[in-house]
């Protein structure tokens, strides 16, 4: 009896201490759960302007690249125009010499007279008509590029006069012959094996760009 008396007693006090127990218990996770949310709270606010820093910065990279990418392809695209021009510099001097920006009247003349005495003609004459001519195929509205004759009459042998022409024909100058004629020279002279000389008049236009051409 003694000992059920004591235990209905102590009842009250173990149900006080329990409640007390549970109540602590109850503060420690509600202390718990605040640090977290807490935590979880200022780690939001102090990581936002850094993530959103990161992805500034990682944007600003990507438009960079694409950047870097364009210029890199317009360097590409120079590069290969200074090569094309360079290429071109190095024929422009070969160009010029066979359709040059100018009329160039002593150059046309001297070299046609050249190609007559490395031929073994001896040269009468040589008449420049400087009356330029327009080229006849090309549009009225636009001339193209102008032209001017030559004329050159010599003498020599038959031989003589065909290498005249192949080398006019290889000629690097743009040449359009107009008229070639041969006709037998009054000189008794003759040459080692007893042929005489023939006379021949030699006609050519030269070419030569006009003014508004040659500055494009």
């Amino acid at each position: 009896m003694t000992d059920t008396k004591n235990w209905f007693q102590l009842r009250p006090m173990y149900s006080y201490i329990r409640k007390q127990a549970e109540n602590q218990k109850f503060l420690k996770y509600l202390e718990v759960g605040g640090t977290f949310t807490l935590v979880a709270f200022f780690l939001f606010f102090a990581i936002m302007p850094t993530m959103t820093t990161i992805s500034s910065l990682i944007g600003d990279i990507k438009s960079k690249e694409s950047f870097i990418s364009k210029v890199n392809l317009k360097i590409a695209a120079i590069v290969k125009a200074q090569e094309s021009y360079s290429q071109v510099q190095e024929k422009y001097s070969v160009i010029e010499e066979s359709f040059p920006s100018l009329a160039q009247y002593y150059n046309g003349a001297s070299n046609l007279a050249t190609i007559f005495k490395e031929s073994s003609l001896n040269i009468n004459q040589i008449n420049l008509n400087l009356d330029e001519n327009t080229d006849k195929k090309q549009d009225s509205n636009s001339q193209l590029f102008k032209s001017y004759q030559i004329n050159i009459s010599g003498e020599g042998q038959y031989a003589a006069i065909m290498d005249m022409v192949k080398k006019t024909i290889n000629n690097r100058r743009l040449f359009d012959t107009t008229n070639i004629q041969l006709s037998p020279t009054d000189s008794t002279d003759t040459s080692q094996n007893g042929s005489k000389n023939i006379r021949v008049n030699f006609s050519s236009d030269l070419f030569f760009l006009t003014n508004n051409n040659a500055k494009k």
